[in-house]
């Protein structure tokens, strides 16, 4: 699978925030407990850096050290924060710096010296390793503060305990990513689907992304301001690398047009997903034809396109192809196979061609609107490739947000439906089990789905979005 670039917003900073009792500096200490701990602070900072984006490190072990965190981390640009107790601390120190760490989001880390314990312990290292009594004693309090938090645990040099923090500051940066998104929706919503509508206004003060409504207009003005020979190069490259079936030459530049100025449209106004509305009669009365073309230039700027006006699956897609870097499908499924436990679905519309398998991607009429619009139109047609892959459903409900997700194989091959761009999904779980629990909580028909496996970074970001997730296997 080809990489996309990521986002600056997948490598945030992170801060760490070291907890240390002002008890062993004052009463116990001792020296060499003290060096100890600093080397201790050493080898974690040493190790997170090789892992994250690691921000400020702030240690608080006294009312002065507390007060200038607080101070700093309130001013912090650090996205997100993992919150170590290194050895034994007073947990009086959390509420003040939970009030200046605000919603970021939280890592606490049950921090111990050692990857394999020791035979005997001295009472210096009994001491080092008394960060497990303050996690406790945190945790309770934390809870009792309403405070969500990530939770690991472990010694620097583990690599379960670096992975789990590189995940945790991986969705920090989806998070951080969801709130400063912009989407475009063109021409408008769907009308035809009640149950796909998004208050856009909800969707910003509760999930993040700002929509701009676009017009046709406006992709009329991107069309006509595109250069004779980008269109011309396009068009060359359409025809040195895919077959053509069914569509003249005159409407296959009208398609590359259309679709061109789309991606051009979507750049101007700094887009991360455009929502695009494809059955709009607007567009089909204004172009002859919908934009069903995918030109390079929106992967190579990570722009997105999401289908029919649908701003909840605009989301879901936002959130899979930043977890991924890779490609996001936009499929709604039509068909099933429960003795195969097989789903096929897809949709119409520009379809990201990074995901095919090679030799199924060609050019066809578009079949939905070739008997209806001024052309026959010009439409990607492909079946997505092999490999493990996540779906993801967000919908707006009447009183907030509910997520679905599931996981399954993609099993590529030869094309099973004509029409459409398609994925032949074997889900993990059963085509029986995803029918009946869909219908329990509730779903629209669109879904996006990329390759990879997602479980705990999606679970971890609905937590923090206060979406409840229904997941499926």
């Amino acid at each position: 699978m080809d990489r996309i670039n990521p986002s600056s917003s997948s490598n945030p900073s992170i801060g760490l925030l070291l907890l240390r009792a002002e008890w062993f500096d004052s009463v116990v200490a001792l020296p060499a407990l003290r060096d100890a701990v600093e080397a201790d602070a050493r080898r974690i900072r040493e190790a997170l850096q090789g892992r994250i984006n690691l921000g400020p490190v702030w240690v608080v072990n006294s009312t002065e050290s507390l007060n200038t965190a607080c101070s700093e981390l309130r001013n912090s640009a650090i996205a997100g924060l993992i919150l170590a107790f290194q050895v034994w601390a007073e947990d009086f120190y959390l509420a003040p710096l939970l009030e200046a760490l605000g919603k970021r989001p939280l890592a606490i880390w049950c921090f111990q010296p050692w990857q394999k314990l020791p035979l005997s312990l001295s009472f210096l290292d009994v001491l080092r390793g008394s960060g497990w009594v303050g996690t406790f004693e945190g945790i309770g309090t934390l809870r009792n503060l309403g405070r969500d938090f990530f939770f690991t645990y472990g010694s620097p040099e583990e690599e379960r305990l670096l992975s789990e923090l590189a995940l945790f500051a991986r969705v920090v940066g989806v998070y951080q990513g969801l709130r400063r998104a912009r989407f475009g929706l063109l021409p408008y919503r769907n009308e035809q689907m009640q149950s796909t509508f998004v208050d856009e206004f909800r969707l910003l003060h509760e999930l993040g992304p700002t929509v701009e409504v676009l017009s046709v207009n406006q992709l009329a003005k991107a069309v006509d301001a595109l250069s004779k020979t980008e269109v011309e190069q396009y068009v060359n490259d359409l025809h040195q690398n895919l077959p053509i079936r069914g569509v003249t030459e005159e409407t296959l530049r009208q398609a590359a047009r259309v679709s061109l100025g789309l991606a051009h449209l979507a750049i101007e106004r700094q887009l991360d997903v455009i929502s695009f509305n494809d059955i709009a009669e607007e567009t089909h009365q204004r172009f002859g034809l919908r934009p069903a073309l995918y030109p390079p230039l929106l992967w190579e700027r990570n722009i997105h396109v999401g289908l029919e006006g649908d701003l909840g699956a605009a989301t879901a897609l936002f959130i899979l192809q930043r977890l991924s870097g890779n490609g996001v499908f936009f499929a709604e499924f039509w068909v099933w196979d429960e003795a195969e436990n097989l789903i096929i679905g897809g949709h119409a519309g520009p379809q990201n061609p990074q995901l095919a398998e090679p030799t199924s991607l060609s050019i066809s009429h578009d079949y939905e609107f070739a008997q209806s619009d001024a052309t026959e139109g010009a439409h990607l047609q492909f079946v997505v490739k092999k490999g493990r892959m996540t779906l993801l459903q967000i919908r707006c409900t009447p009183s907030g947000w509910q997520a679905i997700a599931a996981r399954g194989s993609s099993l590529g091959g030869s094309p099973r439906l004509e029409g459409y761009p398609h994925l032949i999904l074997r889900l993990d779980t059963s085509v029986s089990s995803f029918l009946r629990r869909c219908a329990e909580v509730g779903t629209t028909q669109h879904f996006a789905v990329t390759f990879g496996e997602y479980e705990r970074e999606i679970a971890l970001l609905c937590e923090w979005l206060g979406v409840p997730l229904l997941w499926l296997g």
